[in-house]
């Protein structure tokens, strides 16, 4: 069930930054949209790794490994948003 929820919220997310693209009439070029998908599907995977450490019982390998890949993730966003997003919001 953990995997559909996940699956949606992916899924809202890329809906949600393409709308605000279109909407703001950003060109954003064709890897710039491969790298936020690459991102977000590492973000899914970061997800899963920590429900399949919880389903096995592994809370602190959970706590760890989340916390690493997750603090890995939540870089790359910031990174992602402020070299793809926010660049292409300047040039307005």
């Amino acid at each position: 069930m953990f995997s559909i929820i996940i699956g949606i919220c992916l899924a809202i997310g890329f809906v949600g930054l393409y709308n605000r693209a279109k909407s703001k009439n950003l060109k954003i070029s064709w890897w710039q949209w491969a790298v936020t998908i690459i991102w977000l599907l590492y973000t899914g995977f970061v997800l899963k790794l920590i429900e399949g450490f919880i389903i096995e019982g592994a809370l602190r390998a959970a706590l760890v490994m989340g916390g690493i890949f997750g603090f890995l993730s939540i870089v790359a966003a910031v990174l992602l948003f402020r070299f793809v997003f926010f660049k292409s919001l300047s040039h307005e």
